[in-house]
């Protein structure tokens, strides 16, 4: 029963947290544009300095510029 539960409790965690977030900007924290996911630019930023955005907006505000090839 209680492997159960815990099994139930993960399986909800789990879906829970892959659809509260699901972004669709990332920039770097070293440079100001942000980019679509896909864009060729965006493939050149590194792990460490990833940020990633939900909104055009969010990244806006956090001092982002949007990206010239992309055009997000």
């Amino acid at each position: 029963m209680t492997r159960r539960l815990l099994c139930l409790l993960f399986l909800l965690v789990h879906v829970v947290a892959s659809s509260a977030a699901n972004p669709q900007y990332i920039a770097s924290r070293l440079r100001a544009p942000f980019h679509y996911l896909t864009c060729s630019s965006a493939k050149r930023i590194t792990a460490e300095h990833a940020v990633y955005f939900d909104t055009r907006e969010q990244a806006i505000a956090a001092g982002h510029r949007p990206c010239k090839i992309c055009d997000p």
